[in-house]
């Protein structure tokens, strides 16, 4: 009967667990907040149960040390009148006074015992023979046993009557009232632990779907999508707990992915820009020994051609039609020649030759160069440069990178303007995807403000061949050969444009020869 409603409340948990799953719940994050549920809600029963045997067996110590209390009192009260009684009244009326005590009680059996003779009653308790010396030291001896025919135990309390025999009374209080309460007792401790278990099953399922089920759940989800490829997801859990210490880390691994995954993008595009760059040189190559082959092809007819072109000249007077186009031969030889003497640059690059040149004399020589030119197009040369500034370069290579840098600003400004071309020192380091180290280096810039450089074609204007001049104005071979002669100083060029307001290139050279 007492353990009706814990198998009732067991059943009710483990409906609540069994069959009545989260909702969106994972099928892991369930599994776990069951265990954790059956786990507490075990530890809890044990505990109730534990506590509910304790209180019992409390219980029922202090109701028979109540009754053992009671019985004895009562014995020992009654004997004392009786005793008095016999030596007053008589034998027979100390025995009629124990008996209506006993009419009198109604949850308590009083009696008259004699002790000297054997036991006439089954009622009666037989006493041994410690019991009864005890009584004849005067003592209340108090004893537990079963009546005969009776299910349940009763206390015996038996106090000395003096007298001329041996004589006692017996007070015997059943044990029913306490096993009524025991009984009592453990149904009310069945229904408070059912109650508790429910409860703290309840909330620990709740807690458990809160703290851990759904935690869970977004953790698997955020698995899950760093599985698919999806790094930019993060788990969002905000709880201070194992649970978010792990979505944190989940969140952190994914970042070093996206991380490693960018590095790897970049690895594979620098590789397919390696090889693109490979397969370009490797053209390029093809096309410098054909060039140079059409070079010494070339070189000893348009030799012929010129020669033959000032002999004309020098036959026919200048105001002569025939002079006019001998110049015009002479003119357009010498042009093809220039151009046959770039490509053997180009094809035939040497190292540099260095020596210590003051690279503002160097400056200073080019631009006096092309003072001529830069009046026909209406430019102004204006020089911002320092007393001197010593380097370890090759001196005619540097002026035909300044060369070309100047006549290309030159040509950007048809209809005139100014060239500004300056040189100091400076801390600077290569950008990237440039050669070189950073340090004190010398920087030449050559400034113009001309027409600026289309951004389409700003990233291709030091490939060999590529001009955005008219067809016949350019040989396409002026910046990359400028380019070429840089890097191998263990310099760098970087460009400055903007539409409409013109260029400037700076050139960066190492003041010491690596």
């Amino acid at each position: 009967m007492g353990t009706f409603p814990l198998r009732r409340g067991f059943s009710l948990v483990r409906r609540l667990l069994l069959e009545a799953p989260l909702p969106h719940a994972p099928l892991t994050a369930m599994r776990l907040t069951q265990k954790i549920t059956l786990s507490i809600t075990g530890a809890i029963v044990l505990l109730m149960a534990a506590h509910a045997w304790l209180r019992i067996e409390r219980e029922a110590s202090l109701f028979e040390r109540d009754i053992r209390h009671d019985t004895r009192i009562l014995a020992a009260s009654v004997a004392r009148v009786a005793a008095k009684t016999w030596r007053v009244d008589g034998e027979a009326e100390a025995v009629q006074l124990v008996q209506d005590a006993n009419e009198r009680e109604a949850h308590v059996g009083v009696r008259w015992v004699w002790l000297d003779t054997p036991a006439v009653s089954r009622d009666q308790a037989a006493l041994g023979r410690d019991e009864q010396a005890a009584l004849d030291a005067g003592h209340t001896v108090t004893i537990r046993g079963r009546p005969l025919g009776h299910a349940v135990d009763a206390i015996y309390s038996y106090a000395r009557i003096p007298g001329p025999r041996r004589a006692a009374v017996e007070v015997r209080e059943s044990l029913d009232e306490e096993v009524a309460y025991v009984r009592h007792t453990a149904w009310r401790a069945s229904i408070e632990a059912a109650s508790l278990v429910l409860l703290c099953g309840a909330l620990v399922l709740g807690f458990g779907a809160v703290f851990v089920g759904r935690p869970a759940q977004k953790l698997a989800a955020q698995a899950r999508r760093i599985a698919d490829g999806e790094l930019s997801a993060r788990s969002e859990l905000e709880q201070r707990d194992e649970m978010g210490e792990l979505g944190r880390e989940l969140d952190r691994m994914a970042e070093r992915l996206a991380a490693a995954r960018d590095f790897a993008d970049e690895q594979v595009r620098a590789r397919i820009a390696a090889v693109e760059q490979l397969q370009h040189a490797e053209r390029l190559t093809t096309v410098g020994k054909l060039a140079a082959g059409v070079a010494h092809e070339i070189g000893t007819p348009l030799n012929v051609i010129t020669g033959h072109a000032q002999l004309i000249t020098g036959d026919f007077p200048p105001e002569s039609a025939a002079h006019k186009s001998a110049g015009i031969i002479a003119a357009q030889a010498q042009r093809v020649a220039a151009i046959v003497r770039q490509l053997l640059d180009f094809a035939r690059r040497r190292a540099p030759s260095r020596a210590q040149h003051d690279l503002v004399a160097l400056v200073r020589q080019t631009a006096g160069v092309l003072t001529a030119l830069a009046k026909k197009q209406s430019v102004e040369i204006e020089l911002a440069l320092p007393d001197t500034l010593p380097a370890q370069v090759d001196a005619v290579q540097i002026q035909q990178v300044l060369t070309n840098l100047a006549v290309n600003a030159i040509h950007a400004m048809p209809n005139g303007g100014k060239l500004t071309i300056g040189a100091e020192r400076c801390e600077a380091e290569p950008p990237p995807g440039q050669d070189g180290a950073r340090g004190e280096l010398a920087r030449i810039s050559v400034r113009d403000q001309g027409t600026g450089i289309p951004p389409e074609a700003l990233e291709h204007i030091f490939e060999p061949f590529f001009t955005t001049k008219d067809i016949g104005a350019g040989t396409g071979l002026g910046l990359s050969v400028a380019h070429g002669i840089v890097k191998e100083h263990q310099g760098w060029i970087t460009v400055d444009t903007r539409a409409g307001e013109g260029s400037c290139f700076q050139v960066y050279l190492p003041l010491e020869a690596a």
